[in-house]
Parts: C-alpha cells; structure tokens; sequence
C-alpha cells in the first residue's frame, strides 16, 4: 500500500463525512435551486459523531478544515472572476487570496467540529444535542469582529422562500441558523439514531419543527397582508440600474455621459409620479466637493423635476491638509439641496481597506488596488419626501444588528445601494442579493435595493420580491414603501431570543451531566 492510499484509507471516515457535508451545503446556496438541503447538509458530520463519538482533537480539525474547503471553494469560486474588473494591481494574486480565505473561513468550521468533539468526549452522543448552538454560535462569531463574512450562513440559503423565514422577525437571521442546524440533528437521528423509538420521535421533532414554521409563516404573511398600510402612493419610490460598463465608469471623459442619463432617469421617475429616485453605490463617480459642478447638476435635475435624489458617491474629508475617502450616499431634495449625508461605516475587508490599518498604519500603504476609504462614525436617517430611510451600502446588507438599528432609530423603511459589477456574471451577485432579503424580514419594512449592475430588487417586508431587475440589463423598477405595526420583536431586542435559544440548547447537554456526576 503506498503513502498515499495509506492516508486514504486513515482519514476516510474525516473525508466522506467532511466531502459530503461540504457538497450539500454548497449546493444549498445560488446558482442552486436545492435550497432544502440547508436541513440536512450537515447530517454526514452529524453521522461521524454518532459513530465515532470520541474522535479526538486532530480528527476533528482534520474533519472541520477538510468540510470547510468542501463548502467555501465552491460557494466563493466566483472570487477568481474579480480579475477583470476589480483594479487588483496584482492580478496573479487572486487564486491565493481565494485559497486564503477558503482556508481562513474553514477555521470556522473546524472550530465548530473541535468544540463538538470536546463535549462528545465528555458527554457522548449526548453532546449532539448542543450543534444547532455551537454552529450558530461559530457563525455569530465569523459575522462580527474586523473579518465579518457571513457568506454561507445557513439563514441566506432559504432567504428567497417567504413562507420559512418569517421566524427572523422575533429570533434573526442567527436563530433561523439554529433552526436549519437543529433540523439537521433531527433528520441524523431519524436517519442514523439508535433504536426505533429515538428515530420516530427526531422523525415527528423534523416534521413539527418544519411545519410549525411554515404555518406560522403563512399567519404572519396573512396577517401582515391584512393590516399593512402604504407609507406613500403607489410607485413612489423609482430604483434606477445603470448598467455602465466598469471600465469606463470612472474615466473622466466618460462622466458627463453618466449624468446624462441620470438626468435622464431622474425626469422619466418624475413622470410617473415617482417622489424619490434611487441611484446605486458610486452611480456619481466624482467627489461632490472636487467637482462641484456635477452637485449643482443634480440640484437643478432635483429642482427642476420635482423629485428627491439618493446617490452613491465618493465623499473627501480634508484632515492634515491630506484628502481622505469616503464611500458615501447624498441624499438631494426636490427643492435642489444637500439634505443628507452618510458614509459607510462597514467597509469590505482587503476590498475597501486593509483591516486593523487603523490600529497599524503601515498596513494602509499595502497596495493590492484596494479602496482604502475611511469609515464613517454615524448612521444616517434620511428624510426624504415620501418617508424615512436608512442606507446600507453593498457590504453593510448582510449586518442585522447595523440594519435594526435604523427602524429603531425611526425609518420606514431601507435602502440598500451596491456596485456589483466587479463580481461579473456569475451566482456572487444573486448570493449578495438574497441575503438582503432577510433585513427587510427582520424588521417588517420594505427593502429597495438598487445595485450598479444588478440585482436590483423591491422587497416587501415579508421578504417577497416584488420587483427586480436581472444582473447586466439597464432600466428602472417603481414600488412603494408598506408597514405593519410598530416594529418587530427583533427590531426592539435583537439576539435576545437568539441567545436564549443557543443557551436552552446547551444546558440539556451540559446539566443532565452534571447532576449525574453529583
């Protein structure tokens, strides 16, 4: 037998079950149509504890890294698509920067199967009742900190399916994490668990988990439909796609050409009767205060159309007599004045800027044609004609507690502006998209998103898409904003009952042994 079939046949059970796991976790998320496969991705990792409920520490890394890199390379392999649009001034460097993140998020994973293993080694099988809360938990721990991603949360692969997600709106997207995670349990025990009584009741838990949600799904849809109220007429409020070809969008020669057809966009809203339109991330490729004449062009547009402006743009602040970025939204009144502002504040790892820069300033003058813009310090509501809006920008769809945080602050509904273009034509942009569907949920408003290259979208706030607008079409969509009640439980307390539920979980592994050891 040589080394290499030696090494096989040692880490076999690790690779069937980290392969399969991987696999069916990949196939939950775009350009796949298999979304259920959420709730039962993770069941071959499940089947490995319960047949070998002592693994080991080396096992479970082993096990955890080779599940990661089965589910994140195939999830993020449009990474390796960025090259043409994206100004890396190293294009080489984009194969090792996807095998770094691969392996860098895969530590998640292996984090999840050592702390699984560490409870299965002193609790036995039993310590599988705690993997819907120590893979939320893993997942919670991935979303925050200077790296947040939450790319491949097991909540974003059911985004698109209303009637399974209404549960975010009282637990968020983590509690829906551990809804999918402890399907999975219920459906390994079904499938794997010893003797037929425990099969039949994780078989009856699944189909009672599952139906309850999708019942409770469809009262909540029903009730909301019953009691909404339109917070502006009807097509108030016009998302705007440019389409413009990346290459040329910043090429001064170019910019007038841009403006021509906002020009143009912005009068044909006005029209039909929209009060608000909605031009995405850095549709005004200039510096307002560098150029200020292409301020005044929007003004009088504004003016003369009657209709508020929302457009993404690239602000400067002057500190040290050096001008320093900001990747911003302006917000324009219809009596042709600069009534808002906001920078972002979520700005994309080693894409916007290099992360810790702040705390290390040698590392901002690495250049690998990243941004290097400045994060804001303050969310803004804006306060448009046709209601109260907060703006996240591309990256900042994909933070629940930043998104609540403006419904509680009192707007009406969200605004989600992106430059997808630089992903190209592949599943990165539906995937950034769908995950924008949740906000809206969570928080009971109606979401427009409108995104350079597409998807630009109108979503109700019980995440149906109303409108939308496919990746590489110009054109425009009209909606109008609806509420129902005052905000949702989540709006008002977050991950509380998240966290409720993650610790419910672990004290039916953790006290039941600890009073048998007394």
């Amino acid at each position: 037998m040589t080394i290499r079939e030696n090494w096989f046949v040692r880490w076999r059970d690790e690779l069937a079950a980290g392969v399969s796991s991987g696999v069916l976790l990949a196939l939950s998320f775009p350009p796949f149509p298999t979304r259920f496969l959420a709730a039962v991705a993770l069941v071959p990792i499940l089947r490995y504890y319960l047949v070998k409920p002592r693994p080991g520490l080396r096992r479970a890394i082993v096990l955890g890294f080779i599940f990661g890199f089965s589910f994140f390379a195939p999830l993020l392999f449009w990474i390796l698509d960025l090259i043409p649009e994206s100004g890396v001034t190293m294009p080489w460097i984009m194969g090792p920067a996807l095998a770094l993140l691969v392996a860098y998020l895969s530590c998640y994973t292996a984090l999840f199967t050592v702390a699984l293993s560490f409870c299965a080694s002193r609790f036995g099988t039993r310590a599988l009742i705690a993997a819907p809360a120590l893979w939320s938990l893993v997942e919670y721990a991935r979303s925050h900190g200077e790296l947040a991603f939450s790319w491949g949360n097991l909540a974003n692969a059911i985004a698109i399916h209303p009637l399974a997600i209404q549960g975010v709106s009282v637990y968020g997207s983590f509690g829906l994490s551990f809804v999918l995670a402890l399907l999975n349990l219920c459906a390994a025990r079904t499938l794997f668990g010893r003797g037929a009584r425990t099969r039949v009741l994780a078989a009856a838990a699944f189909v009672a988990v599952v139906g309850g949600h999708l019942a409770w799904g469809a009262h909540e849809i029903a009730r909301f439909d019953g009691t909404k109220t339109a917070l502006n007429g009807n097509d108030a409020v016009a998302v705007m796609q440019p389409n413009i070809d990346l290459g040329l969008k910043f090429e001064p020669s170019f910019r007038d050409s841009i403006f021509v057809q906002m020009e143009k966009y912005a009068a044909i809203a006005a029209e039909h009767g929209a009060g608000l339109i909605l031009f995405p991330e850095t549709a005004a490729p200039v510096s307002f205060k560098a150029t200020p004449q292409y301020l005044g062009l929007l003004e009088a547009i504004a003016r003369g159309d009657g209709i508020d402006i929302l457009t993404g743009y690239v602000d400067h602040t002057v500190v040290n007599n050096a001008w320093i970025a900001h990747n911003a939204a302006a917000l324009i009144s219809k009596d042709g004045r600069l009534t808002g502002n906001y920078h972002k504040m979520n700005l994309l790892p080693f894409g916007e800027k290099m992360p810790w820069s702040r705390y290390f300033p040698a590392l901002a003058k690495l250049d690998f044609g990243q941004a290097n813009f400045i994060p804001g310090t303050k969310q803004t509501i804006f306060d448009s004609g046709v209601g109260r809006f907060g703006v996240l920008i591309c990256f900042e769809s994909t933070f629940s507690g930043f998104t609540r945080r403006y419904v509680q602050g009192g707007a009406d509904f969200l605004v989600n502006i992106t430059n997808d273009g630089w992903f190209g034509n592949n599943q990165g942009p539906v995937q950034h998209a769908e995950m924008a569907i949740l906000r809206a949920v969570e928080n009971r408003v109606t979401l427009f998103r409108a995104a350079y290259t597409g998807v630009s979208m109108i979503v109700d706030p019980v995440g149906r898409v109303k409108q939308r607008l496919g990746l590489f079409t110009e054109g425009m969509i009209y909606g109008s904003a609806e509420r129902s009640g005052g905000g949702t439980f989540y709006t008002k307390h977050g991950d509380a009952v998240y966290f409720a539920m993650a610790l419910a979980c672990l004290l039916l592994v953790f006290v039941p042994a600890l009073r048998g050891r007394r």
